[in-house]
């Protein structure tokens, strides 16, 4: 659990010397890089033997990917039965071995605890004051959660982006007055801003637009024209399908499609990032038992199903041996590259595909999407037209308007 030491000693760092920043792990050769917040949660829990912080973290991860898929089915309409539980184990399960959750779990990460917080504030009721705590406090721990204060202000609920970007503003503050020298140097110092503290952002696990561009073109010098450009097309594109999608009345939709365009135009998003993909299965799921209002169900039924067998496939971890003699670690398509290649330089053809597969699927769900949604306009304007001319009899004038 390599991240997991790194948090502890981050919060070490902090109690010790305020600044958690300027050292780098000696083991692993890596920096502290979450937020000054975050470093001071993990500065409250490094005094625990890091022996049952392990159980600990697996034990709520695991939880809260579970949580998840069940609040996922809940907001697609399902309500609270043995069905629904049962429907949400069995797709845990498959969950629990993509490999996404397998190194969110390997790492020790906070990915799925992250997730859990951001989908439960995302369900709550649109009246509910408290709607956008979770977004804000997810995003003052992990910068990416901001990309839903643009999602909830494009599908107009105010006061949620008031409350997430208040939040998020009150962490930040908090940091400044609690952790002062930390918290200056992340913020003022522009550490934040700084990608590269990652390690090396061509590396395949760096399944992002921009990690994306550095391998296919060589290199930060030329990729960096195309790397903002890409970003902001994206990303607006992506911003506008979650909100449609929100306005159909596909909330999940427009949540996992706004999570998707976060995980493409983020600088960095390591593959144990990509733990979207559990809640994608339930709506993939879902879509095969009831694709809507589509016409000629069982062909959509039938794609949906496929979504999801793809889906897993495409992320799908299964034991892969690094060596001979050491024990089968959970990997996945992605990995299958060569080692040279995993570094992400010298990538030919075939491994350019499978090395930045995670965006070539994120990129191929936004056009999907797309074109369900304009698929589903031309039904509705047509079903409309049909009703005006010929299913209700029209108001008085309307051909002579048409």
């Amino acid at each position: 659990m390599i991240d997991l030491h790194v948090y502890v000693w981050g919060g070490l760092l902090l109690r010790q010397s305020g600044d958690p920043y300027n050292q780098r792990y000696a083991n692993f050769n890596l920096y502290f890089t979450y937020t000054p917040m975050a470093a001071g949660f993990f500065a409250l829990i490094s005094g625990i033997m890091l022996p049952a912080l392990k159980w600990f973290i697996t034990v709520v991860s695991v939880a809260s990917l579970v949580a998840v898929v069940w609040l996922t089915w809940g907001a697609l309409g399902y309500r609270r039965s043995r069905g629904r539980l049962g429907a949400t184990l069995a797709v845990a399960a498959v969950a629990l071995w993509v490999e996404p959750v397998q190194q969110t779990l390997a790492f020790g990460q906070v990915n799925l605890v992250l997730m859990l917080i951001i989908v439960a504030d995302m369900c709550l009721p649109d009246r509910f004051w408290c709607k956008g705590v979770g977004v804000g406090l997810a995003a003052g721990f992990k910068l990416t959660p901001l990309i839903f204060v643009p999602y909830l202000l494009l599908t107009r609920r105010f006061r949620a982006a008031v409350v997430s970007a208040a939040t998020f503003g009150l962490t930040i503050a908090g940091s400044l007055l609690l952790l002062p020298r930390a918290a200056h140097q992340y913020w003022f110092g522009r550490l934040f801003f700084n990608s590269h503290r990652l390690g090396n952002i061509a590396y395949v696990g760096n399944q992002s637009l921009y990690g994306t561009l550095l391998r296919l073109l060589g290199g930060a010098a030329a990729a960096q024209p195309y790397c903002v450009a890409a970003a902001a097309a994206v990303g607006t594109a992506g911003l506008l399908l979650a909100a449609r999608a929100s306005c159909r009345g596909q909330e999940m939709v427009g949540i996992l499609t706004c999570a998707l365009t976060g995980l493409l135009i983020s600088p960095v998003s390591w593959s144990h990032h990509w733990v979207w993909v559990a809640p994608t299965l339930v709506v993939l799921a879902d879509f095969a038992v009831h694709p809507g209002s589509l016409p000629a169900s069982r062909p959509w039924r039938w794609a949906g199903g496929l979504g999801a067998v793809a889906a897993a496939v495409l992320f799908f971890a299964y034991p892969f041996h690094l060596d001979r003699g050491a024990p089968a670690l959970p990997e996945g398509l992605l990995w299958t590259v060569p080692a040279p290649a995993v570094q992400g330089a010298g990538m030919d053809g075939s491994e350019q595909l499978i090395g930045n597969v995670y965006v070539l699927a994120g990129v191929a769900g936004l056009c999907v999407i797309a074109g369900l949604l304009a698929f589903a306009r031309r039904r509705r304007r047509a079903a409309v037209a049909a009703l005006g001319y010929g299913g209700e009899p029209a108001q008085p004038g309307s051909a002579a308007r048409a």
